[in-house]
């Protein structure tokens, strides 16, 4: 590129000489410059370096010399069909103001394909695990993202400076069924957000049975307080209370002695703020209410009654939950002891071929292991913050939405093997080397992969019906590069099984093969060699900077070069060394001498001389002696 710029510039300057001295007009000026390459040449015409744009040359008395970039047209209108055609054919980037939730996938999923992720470390026990009858937060039931304080009487958000919207939520790890029972909440602190930043910290808490969302307030038999002074139940929110904020306190009450109602009620620091909630007991049909807190961009307290005192003073008649007798209370399941009784199911799948609906049906029907589906909707779900009036986002945000909610996914898949829960990773995962570097990182765990493949029809009535429903669209580029890398796994060392949730593998495979195919053939062709190649090199420069070079053909630290041996120096035939950079030119010094050079010829005589010296005097400052 260097060259080429230098020559353009060159023949620029020379021409311009060359009219001034002789005096010619402006069409044997523009002549060369308009000329096509000599046959075998590389260097472009100077036309194409001036296509963007028409530049007048110096005046020669009334006329003016005239840049014209000459065969654009021939050139555009060459089609794009054949492989020697094609070569060099710049991708058109897609310049829609939304892209969708399977763009921003395929994105990560490139980005991530070739890295190697570190294995997770282990999770800190946290106390209060060994003994059943404590009441804490549950951190097996609650959002992955949720960072329980090591007493696991409190927690914050554990993505707060990069995604400030994001909402995480708990539940205790016992619930009630009568009596007239209470526990508190404090909002300890406000996590400081980013400059310019237009999140604003919030939190939720109430009462909620198990199973429901962690989004309190959201879905049915769910019922919550929000700080903005609101009352929330099955997504419908209504004014209630006071707002609160830092340091406040907010007590919570239920009250199940009611013939038909239970009654739930909220105080702030102190003072009753009244009953916000009446709950058919049938509709509990006997399930236990549970302490839930929801919070984004704060820090949050609660007491269950571990402490002597309560942090405010509440309405008489009401106990906290520690202090109900333990036969009272109805304790969440419990977590696996291990990670070999957890699995992970891993979808792969293009997009739209309906691998959400295979994952949500699988966890209904296989209740018992409550499953964590970690996919970009549910990513979503949790950053967007509802209100009484559904704000409506343009095109811009919704898309840097789903491109936050992409990113998040990518950091939850990171920190999923620490926790001894069931996964399913609800991503398209057509690559394989993303295949397998998330399925490492769940050592221990039973690994499996769900493949869905529906038929061609049907696939494309799934995007249709996708399309309206969600009104996005994959961009053809990439349901191309999706298509071209889409590759059904196998059953390895770090894979325990692979089902398939629609067509057989022996249906399935010979329509990824057609996909592949088609793909390949639309797609421009890969990268040049050398481009690779000098991407290598820059990598590699990069990396001794840093201190690690490839010695040998080998990739050392400083720590662990092998100084003194030949290997250092480097052999015949491998990259670096003094002693192969200077051989090159060992064939012409023998020439002219007509003899071989001794590189070492005196360095014994005077290593000797220098020890002699040593031996004899204090060693001079003046040279070197060796060790």
């Amino acid at each position: 590129a260097f060259f080429k710029t230098f020559w353009c510039h060159f023949r620029i300057l020379f021409w311009d000489f060359a009219v001034k001295s002789k005096g010619s007009n402006s069409q044997t000026f523009a002549a060369p410059l308009n000329s096509p390459s000599p046959p075998g040449s590389k260097t472009p015409r100077l036309s194409t370096h001036l296509a963007k744009f028409t530049q007048t040359g110096p005046d020669f008395g009334a006329e003016k010399v005239l840049f014209v970039p000459a065969g654009d047209e021939e050139d555009k209108a060459k089609p794009a069909g054949s492989d020697g055609e094609r070569r060099g054919v710049k991708r058109q980037r897609d310049e829609k103001d939304e892209h969708g939730r399977a763009y921003y996938e395929f994105r990560e999923e490139a980005y991530n394909s070739r890295s190697k992720s570190p294995p997770p470390p282990e999770e800190e026990p946290r106390e209060g695990e060994d003994d059943e009858s404590a009441v804490i937060l549950d951190t097996y039931t609650s959002d992955l993202h949720f960072r329980a304080t090591k007493d696991r009487y409190g927690g914050q958000p554990l993505f707060f400076e990069k995604f400030p919207a994001l909402w995480a939520g708990a539940r205790g790890t016992h619930g009630v069924t009568k009596g007239r029972v209470c526990f508190e909440a404090k909002v300890t602190q406000h996590l400081p957000v980013k400059e310019g930043s237009s999140e604003v910290p919030l939190f939720r808490v109430g009462w909620s049975v198990d199973f429901s969302h962690s989004q309190l307030g959201e879905d049915e038999l769910s019922y919550g307080y929000d700080s903005r002074g609101l009352k929330v139940t099955s997504g419908r929110f209504e004014a209630f209370g006071q707002p609160f904020g830092e340091s406040d306190v907010i007590g919570c009450y239920a009250n199940f002695e009611g013939d038909e109602v239970v009654e739930l009620s909220f105080s702030k620091n102190g003072e009753a703020l009244g009953p916000a909630f009446g709950v058919p007991k049938e509709d509990l049909g006997g399930r236990a209410l549970l302490p839930h807190v929801l919070c984004k961009g704060c820090v949050v307290e609660l007491n269950f009654g571990q402490r002597e005192e309560p942090l405010c003073p509440g309405p008489p008649g009401f106990v906290f939950i520690h202090a109900v007798p333990p036969e009272d209370r109805v304790r969440t399941p419990l977590p696996p002891k291990t990670t070999e009784e957890c699995e992970v199911l891993l979808m792969v799948g293009l997009p739209g071929s309906g691998k959400t609906q295979w994952a949500q049906k699988h966890s209904e029907e296989h209740r018992d292991k409550r499953y964590n589906i970690l996919g970009t909707e549910l990513v979503l779900h949790q950053l967007r913050t509802r209100g009484p009036e559904e704000e409506e986002l343009d095109a811009k945000s919704r898309d840097l939405l789903t491109q936050q909610a992409a990113q998040c996914l990518s950091k939850l898949v990171q920190i999923a093997p620490r926790a001894k829960r069931n996964f399913i990773l609800d991503q398209c995962n057509v690559y394989n080397s993303g295949q397998r570097r998330k399925l490492l990182a769940f050592k221990g765990f039973c690994r499996k992969v769900v493949v869905v493949v529906p038929t061609e029809d049907d696939w494309k009535k799934r995007l249709e019906l996708r399309k309206e429903a969600e009104g996005e669209d994959v961009p053809d580029s990439v349901m191309l590069e999706m298509k071209a890398n889409y590759s059904l796994p196998e059953k390895n060392d770090y894979l325990d099984e692979v089902l398939y949730g629609e067509l057989p593998k022996e249906e399935a495979q010979p329509l990824v093969t057609k996909y592949k195919e088609e793909a390949r053939k639309l797609l421009p062709p890969s990268e040049k060699r050398a481009n690779r190649r000098n991407n290598r090199n820059k990598r590699n420069r990069q990396n001794r900077n840093r201190g690690q070079g490839y010695v040998g053909g080998q990739r050392r630290g400083y720590d662990n070069r092998v100084y003194g041996q030949q290997q250092y120096w480097g052999q015949p035939g491998n990259r670096g060394g003094y002693r192969n950079f200077y051989d090159r030119y060992r064939g012409d010094y023998d020439r002219f001498y007509g003899r071989d050079y001794e590189y070492n010829r005196y360095r014994d005589y005077y290593r000797q001389y220098n020890r002699e010296v040593r031996g004899a005097t204090a060693p001079s400052p003046f040279y070197f002696t060796p060790p």
